[in-house]
């Protein structure tokens, strides 16, 4: 089964946005570098590298707006054993590359709309160096089609389902890597809860959720940092839009179920 390593933000500010990582969940800087037409701030929860990508005023790179012109979860990476021959299987099952030729890892538009990026095994450093960090233990694609997108997942990548659920107006089609709850979601039409539409009208990589041990008090907390929680009131898991403008989710922990690898 191939592993989702790898979690990428577009924001304005890589500075503030990793600093409310830091400070909130404990996540420890790895490296700050500039690539090409993007600097990127690496960060890690211990087993996932989250980086808060910024791009170049003047970049023209597709990739630079693919998911988009403004903050947003910009992509996630799978690791794969030979990242040549993924590369053709993706484009045979009707993927098309978003990278410039020649880049890697290699960015792509995965079905559903999303923007995924393949790379090779042990690209990604994730020592925690002993610190207690709170876990990122779930991602969450907004789709139009939960079944065509989650077989394309279950071909390329063996990820394997866990369970497909009603919950208020929203149907969730659970899946896992062995590790990460990789969950896809198609609101119900006509749908107006505030979340349905957190992160844009269309197909996007919607939240990823970050597990805490207390979720009331870190619910305070994140409020008295400045975000704001935009799932209705009483709902739980809480979703709440950080200070780079994309949408994050605090979780209890144990709230999803990973099959083992």
């Amino acid at each position: 089964m191939s592993r989702i390593v790898h979690l990428s933000l577009k924001v304005d500010d890589i500075q503030k946005t990793g600093d409310f990582y830091q400070k909130m969940f404990n996540f420890q800087d790895a490296e700050t570098k500039k690539t090409r037409d993007h600097t990127s701030r690496h960060m890690t929860d211990g087993e996932i590298d989250f980086t808060l990508l910024t791009y170049d005023d003047d970049a023209t790179s597709a990739e630079s707006t693919a998911a988009g012109d403004g903050p947003c979860i910009h992509h996630f990476g799978i690791e794969v054993e030979d990242l040549a021959k993924s590369t053709e299987e993706i484009k045979a099952n009707g993927c098309v590359v978003v990278s410039d030729p020649g880049v890697i890892p290699v960015k792509f538009r995965a079905p559903g709309g999303t923007i995924a990026e393949l790379v090779e095994i042990g690209r990604y450093k994730t020592d925690n160096r002993g610190q207690k960090i709170s876990r990122i233990t779930h991602i969450s694609l907004k789709v139009e089609d939960i079944k065509a997108v989650g077989d394309f997942y279950i071909k390329l990548f063996d990820f394997r389902d866990t369970e497909t659920k009603k919950t208020r107006d929203h149907t969730s089609r659970h899946m896992t890597d062995g590790e990460i709850d990789f969950t896809l979601i198609k609101y119900d039409a006509g749908t107006t809860s505030a979340e349905s539409t957190a992160s844009g009208e269309g197909p996007c990589i919607h939240h990823f959720a970050v597990e805490v041990e207390d979720l009331e008090k870190s619910t305070r907390d994140i409020q008295a940092m400045g975000c704001k929680v935009i799932s209705d009131p009483g709902v739980i898991p809480v979703k709440f839009r950080d200070p780079g403008g994309t949408i994050a989710e605090l979780v209890e922990i144990g709230r999803y179920t990973q099959l083992g690898r």
